[in-house]
């Protein structure tokens, strides 16, 4: 009886969209408002924290932010684009870019840096590449969302 009531609890959590979601990158299945696990654990993992938040804008209207984390665990820093109510829930060209200050832009859609695709909640998590002590060095980032584009170079100096 207990073991029928945990499977029947178990795929009620899943029917309820508590599963993690199975891939980086978009996050296109959830609805508004819906929380998943990596949300609640911070998106690029246990050990970061949230060090930055900078709004890509067309005008004076928010489409989405760029949201910066930092390990001292990893020595990396990770990115996150996120849609912003005007562009949340809706499938856009969605960008988030990485990289260490002086490195070159790593290509997109797919390396250690950059992810990119038609999403309708976020794109990222990206990172730092591993083995880059980023403790003493200074970040660049860009995030893309449709037709407005925002990148900042030089920002979290060690």
């Amino acid at each position: 009886m207990k073991r029928a009531f945990r499977v029947i609890a178990v795929v009620g959590l899943l029917l309820l969209g508590f599963a993690a979601p199975a891939a980086a990158g978009g996050n296109s299945t959830l609805p508004p408002g819906a929380a998943d696990m990596t949300t609640m654990a911070g998106p690029c993992g246990s050990s970061y924290r949230h060090i930055g938040h900078y709004p890509i804008k067309n005008g004076s209207q928010t489409l989405a932010y760029l949201d910066v984390y930092w390990s001292g665990t990893a020595k990396r820093n990770c990115l996150v684009t996120n849609h912003a109510s005007a562009t949340y829930g809706v499938s856009l060209y969605t960008q988030a870019t990485i990289r260490p200050s002086g490195y070159s832009w790593p290509s997109c859609p797919s390396s250690t840096g950059c992810d990119a695709g038609r999403y309708s909640y976020y794109a990222g998590p990206v990172y730092t590449p591993a083995g880059v002590d980023m403790s003493n060095r200074c970040v660049d980032v860009t995030g893309v969302i449709d037709w407005a584009q925002r990148t900042l170079t030089r920002i979290h100096c060690g």
